[in-house]
């Protein structure tokens, strides 16, 4: 979102709330964004900086059979 190659999770929740608004889906619970978020770090931030970079945001995407 701000350019610099990475998505941290500010902006990635930033993209997951208009996801949820586009859907017009619940925010709270066991779903909401936040914890979503928070998964998709986990599993996709292999170098644990805290932000992903293109090739690890493509990387997690491929082995998720969600996305």
């Amino acid at each position: 979102i701000n350019h610099n190659g990475f998505i941290d999770k500010k902006e990635m929740r930033k993209i997951m709330n208009a996801i949820y608004d586009l859907f017009d889906e619940e925010k709270s619970g066991p779903n909401s964004p936040y914890i979503k978020v928070d998964e998709i770090f986990l599993k996709m931030d292999s170098n644990g900086d805290g932000k992903l970079s293109k090739e690890e945001f493509v990387s997690g995407c491929l082995q998720d059979d969600y996305l």
